[in-house]
């Protein structure tokens, strides 16, 4: 439980017992998984899988999910001084964003997640500003992405789609998760009205005869075991004519690249890629993978 969650919960009763409960529960509870041991990501682990579970059974848990602690130790878990730097860069190079920042804060709507306040823009949720920051990146790497075809792998709730669709109008987009996950995620995105259309697919259930203008993955890709990467490779990545991908392993010391591929690796299996710098820097062994820029 990082510092700003403790803060949360000593002045918001609610955090403080969906804390408290939640350790109870992870102390005694059986842990539950999607996959066999060997197929498992780095997000499943802990009580996210059953967190997740518990929100997609009980409205009252979902009202709140994206503060419980045993979320925030997989997502929702930007800081605050992050946020800054997201909004930083936004500023800099998409102030038009900033601009409509009204349109975004849709984000924040659902879950209660914690926000915090920013000089010109208000309250708003830092994994939003992050979220926000990758649309940037993506806008100003890829241009208009009107009427096309995306594949997202690792999509949390919906968060990057929901906040994409405020300025886009995609053909499809097709989101790869676990089935929990995507349970979760359409929950989530069916409390909104969408301008586009979206597909929920999990590897298995994906044939990989479809073809994509744009993949994108924020770590989710990143975090996958070695052969699950690869199916990813063969069946979605290598059948997108553009990729960005933001990576939290592959390079480093050897503890960051354990049952993943490698950079050598990735350079024979991906499209031609580039690496370009994290920016904020999450960790230093954080890098993004680009293919297909204009």
């Amino acid at each position: 439980m990082n510092i700003e969650t403790i803060k949360k919960a000593i002045s918001n009763p609610v955090l403080a017992k969906d804390y408290l409960l939640g350790e109870i529960i992870a102390t005694f509870a059986p842990k539950r998984y999607c996959t066999v041991a060997g197929n498992r990501s780095g997000s499943e682990h802990r009580m996210y899988i059953h967190f997740v579970e518990r929100a997609n059974r009980n409205y009252k848990v979902f009202s709140r999910f994206k503060s419980h602690p045993h979320y925030r130790e997989i997502l929702e878990h930007v800081s605050r001084e992050h946020g800054a730097e997201y909004l930083k860069l936004i500023l800099e190079v998409s102030p038009d964003l900033i601009q409509k920042i009204e349109q975004f804060k849709i984000n924040d709507i659902v879950g209660k997640p914690m926000t915090f306040s920013y000089s010109k823009i208000g309250n708003i949720s830092p994994t939003t500003l992050r979220y926000l920051k990758v649309t940037s990146d993506l806008r100003n790497l890829f241009g208009d992405l009107n009427g096309k075809k995306v594949a997202e792998i690792g999509v949390g709730y919906g968060g990057q789609l929901l906040v994409l669709d405020r300025i886009y109008s995609f053909y499809q987009y097709h989101l790869f998760d676990l089935q929990p996950v995507l349970a979760l995620t359409s929950r989530y995105l069916e409390h909104h009205t969408l301008n586009s259309s979206y597909k929920l697919c999990t590897l298995n259930q994906c044939d990989g005869c479809y073809s994509y203008d744009l993949a994108i993955s924020n770590y989710g890709f990143s975090e996958l075991p070695i052969h699950i990467q690869v199916q990813y490779i063969k069946k979605v990545l290598s059948k997108s004519k553009c990729g960005y991908l933001t990576m939290n392993s592959g390079k480093g010391p050897p503890e960051r690249t354990i049952n993943q591929l490698t950079l050598v690796q990735l350079h024979k299996l991906l499209p031609p890629f580039q690496i370009l710098e994290e920016r904020p820097l999450t960790r230093p062994e954080n890098y993004i993978l680009v293919w297909g820029q204009s």
